[in-house]
């Protein structure tokens, strides 16, 4: 039984998180730190050259060791990208005892949170959860979705709507900004 999700948007920018492991599953989390403007730290005791670059770059921090229990102090979350479970278990215990958030990819009975697919057009994110459990649905989903967001120039929709907002009083937001989505609609069927 899977337990139910409370979707959030966190702020990262600045707040240090642990990424930990290694493969093609270790840049994408630590790129999507990045992107949010996280301080990513990435344990890692044999970092590809794009890990390797983005340490010389400065974008990241690196150790280049494996996992030992104080890299959790002072984090906000935590992410454990290779399929460990012994170490899964002793992450999410520490984690937990830290107050940090963790999820141990592909492991849900050890995280504190799941990762949301998300599909993106500008100022706009659209999360999908499957609660961990169905990850290539969420993933086929968002590509769906960001096909029809850049079909439809949601980006550049998005920022007239945020100009919108700025230039009308505070009062009539909910009426003008109302009328300015009213024609917003989705067309056809979804398909299995």
């Amino acid at each position: 039984m899977t337990e139910p999700v409370f979707p959030i948007a966190l702020l990262l920018k600045g707040r240090a998180c642990l990424v930990v492991g290694s493969g093609p599953e270790a840049r994408s989390r630590t790129q999507a730190l990045l992107e949010a403007q996280a301080r990513p730290i990435v344990v890692n005791n044999s970092p590809d050259e794009a890990i390797r670059a983005l340490a010389a770059a400065g974008n990241i921090a690196l150790h280049e060791r494996d996992f030992i229990d104080s890299d959790l102090d002072g984090k906000w979350l935590a992410v454990l990208v290779d399929k460990n479970p012994t170490l899964a278990a002793r992450m999410a215990r520490l984690a937990e005892g830290e107050r940090v958030f963790f999820c141990a990819v592909d492991q849900p009975e050890h995280n504190s949170y799941a990762h949301m697919a998300q599909a993106r057009a500008g100022l706009l994110t659209i999360a999908i959860s499957t609660a961990g459990q169905a990850p290539a649905l969420g993933r086929r989903l968002r590509e769906e979705l960001e096909r029809l967001l850049v079909a439809a120039k949601m980006s550049e929709f998005v920022e007239k709507l945020a100009a919108l907002r700025q230039s009308t009083p505070s009062s009539e937001h909910r009426r003008v900004l109302g009328e300015a989505v009213s024609s917003v609609h989705f067309s056809g069927e979804l398909e299995l």
